[in-house]
């Protein structure tokens, strides 16, 4: 695991470097085009020395950096792609075997958000640029300012899905690094930011460290229950709650927002994310509740005996 994670932090921070450095190089552009505009139709002669070299040279270069994340993005859904099946099943290697095939359904989900968002993404970017090389051929100057200013947006999207990525995929280094604690915190201050939710977490228990894979697991049910808050709740706030409760440490995750009848979660609610939660929360031998009322908000508990940490 620890070597995807490697590998997943390396591609975020490469793409991130690179479409950062891309938006820089557009910002100068569409100043560069709209001066060279003013040039050719502002002046009183009509006239103005040729930039259109230093332009093209700078249209090449956007082009080249976009192939750089195309090619980085391929790379890493190929990586997520691949050894895909499931394990076979063995009856003493269950547990591992429930791990593992969590781990790859993220990857695969991982795979198509990749292909869907930022590949699409950089397709239309790739097509615009193309417009845009046509147009300076031209000398259609305002024509090709519009058409950064659109390229522009489209990697900023995509440097929006770039850090959605990190968001998710980041805490699990973290954890490594400072705890379940730590981590949490640091996943709300993005999750809020993203997502314009107001964040709160208590702490009312000194459990310290756990092993790697439990803090990981803990983390993956609060993630999961955060993501169906954020898609589903239509909700202003969220708090998760870490306490102990009668040689059990719990995490409540508690929401403001529609809510639902809990005693109906039937097929029908049992999406991908809850059941992940149910997973999740059989390897560590704890227990899964779910409150929620129609209008009254959800509260998700996972509970854990001390036994099995």
């Amino acid at each position: 695991m620890t070597d995807e994670i490697t590998v997943l932090d390396q591609f975020v921070t490469d793409a991130t470097a690179v479409l950062q450095e891309t938006e820089q190089n557009l910002q100068r552009l569409a100043q560069a085009a709209l001066l060279r505009h003013q040039e050719l139709y502002g002046s009183k002669n009509g006239r103005a020395a040729d930039g259109n070299e230093p332009t093209a040279r700078r249209l090449q270069q956007i082009g080249q950096q976009l192939s750089k994340l195309s090619e980085r993005s391929h790379a890493l859904q190929t990586y997520l792609q691949a050894g895909l099946a499931a394990p076979p099943a063995d009856d003493d290697e269950w547990p591992r075997i429930r791990i593992l095939q969590s781990h790859e359904e993220e990857r695969a989900q991982l795979a198509r958000e990749l292909e869907d968002g930022v590949g699409q993404l950089l397709a239309n970017a790739v097509f615009e640029l193309a417009s845009c090389r046509h147009l300076l051929d031209g000398h259609k100057e305002r024509a090709v300012a519009d058409g950064l200013d659109a390229l522009q947006s489209e990697l900023e999207q995509g440097l929006a899905d770039v850090r959605h990525f990190i968001l998710n995929l980041e805490p699990v280094a973290i954890l490594g690094n400072f705890g379940l604690g730590e981590g949490v915190r640091r996943y709300l201050e993005r999750f809020e930011s993203r997502t314009g939710l107001k964040t709160q977490l208590r702490v009312n228990t000194n459990i310290g460290r756990l092993p790697s894979i439990i803090e990981i697991t803990i983390f993956r049910v609060i993630q999961e229950a955060l993501l169906n808050v954020q898609r589903h709740a239509n909700a202003d706030t969220v708090e998760v709650i870490f306490s102990e409760n009668d040689g059990f440490v719990e995490f409540t995750i508690i929401d403001d927002g529609d809510g639902f009848a809990s005693d109906r979660v039937d097929g029908s609610r049992k999406t991908l994310g809850l059941a992940r939660m149910v997973d999740y929360t059989d390897l560590l031998s704890g227990r899964l509740k779910i409150l929620s009322e129609p209008g009254q908000g959800t509260q998700v508990t996972l509970s854990i005996p001390y036994a099995a940490i």
